[in-house]
């Protein structure tokens, strides 16, 4: 029996897509879709996939099954779909960490710009620099530069955990700042959120939709975010880039990819697909009551978004010496 490596048995698997793509791409999907989501249900991955599931199968009148496959910082989800074959019925939809984790991690079994064509967008959103209003009485980014730097018991910042954007732009912004922050990783943004509510740390990187009802009560603070602009979510508050800090620009996806190889008519139809369900009324409010802006960016800019996305948390997580068994 001759043995065929993963690398020639992906390549032989592409080609036979290839030849019969375009009658493919014709009738697709003619079976379910199965949509592999590497974290546990319940979580607001998991969430607005199940939201654009249900409205795709609506639109493409075929069945959208979404599996959770979680575990390892979400590798076992996405190697499946690596390895999955290149025709459209499997797809990966997760969030920054599939870049993330590949730098941090020494050993990986996928490439995440070889390995996956990226579709298009669903969701998009930045982070939020909290305070704990316990612990620091800034109330704007200047007067918080100044007391990080004058504070004779050096602050904490938290994070989701280890090598997360929020671990990594609180670093970036320590270094920045020369603020010696010492960083508290948590299993989760809900245990790192409520150690800012409880001023256990005094400030941190979060989605918006976590802190909300800390702001609302007074414990938290919002007083920066990342991104190029502002959010219409907090229209009040500056993004470090008008502030003068560049570094801080890249946002939260949570976006679609699919095993390369994939037919171009097939992420093309998927990419269609998706932005029409971005436009939704119904979704659009869903996602906007959780957090997010909707997405829908064409392939190629959404592509050279990943590339440049890629190479940034790569810098960051040299930069900040991180390593994920």
């Amino acid at each position: 029996m001759t043995w065929i490596s993963f690398p020639r048995r992906r390549a032989l698997m592409a080609m036979l897509v290839l030849l019969c793509g375009p009658v493919a791409a014709q009738s697709y999907p003619d079976k379910p879709v199965r949509v592999v989501v590497p974290f546990p249900a319940g979580g607001g991955t998991d969430v607005v996939a199940r939201i654009a599931g249900s409205a795709l199968q609506v639109n493409m009148k075929q069945a959208i099954v979404v599996d959770n496959r979680p575990g390892a910082s979400g590798v076992i989800g996405s190697d499946y779909v690596a390895k999955a074959q290149p025709d459209g019925y499997t797809l990966l939809f997760t969030i920054p960490i599939l870049l993330q984790t590949a730098s941090a991690m020494p050993k990986i079994p996928y490439d995440p710009l070889r390995d996956f064509v990226p579709v298009t967008t669903l969701v998009s959103a930045p982070l939020w620099l909290a305070v704990s209003t316990s612990r620091v009485k800034a109330t704007d980014f200047a007067a918080f530069t100044s007391e990080a730097k004058a504070t004779t018991k050096k602050w904490e910042y938290s994070s989701f955990g280890n090598a997360s954007s929020s671990h990594l732009y609180g670093h970036a912004l320590n270094q920045a700042l020369s603020a010696g922050m010492l960083h508290v990783p948590y299993k989760g943004g809900s245990a790192a959120v409520q150690a800012l509510a409880n001023g256990e740390v005094a400030a941190m990187w979060t989605d918006y939709p976590s802190v909300r009802p800390y702001v609302a009560s007074g414990k938290v603070r919002i007083i920066a975010s990342s991104g190029a602009k502002r959010s219409r979510l907090t229209p009040d508050v500056p993004t470090l880039s008008e502030l003068g800090l560049p570094g801080f620009e890249a946002l939260g996806w949570g976006a679609f990819f699919a095993p390369a190889g994939t037919p171009p008519e097939v992420v093309k139809r998927l990419q269609t697909e998706i932005s029409a369900v971005t436009r939704n009324p119904d979704v659009v409010r869903k996602f906007a009551d959780l957090g997010y802006e909707p997405g829908g960016k064409p392939q190629p800019e959404f592509a050279a978004d990943v590339r440049a996305d890629q190479a940034r948390w790569s810098a960051l997580i040299k930069a900040a010496d991180i390593r994920l068994d």
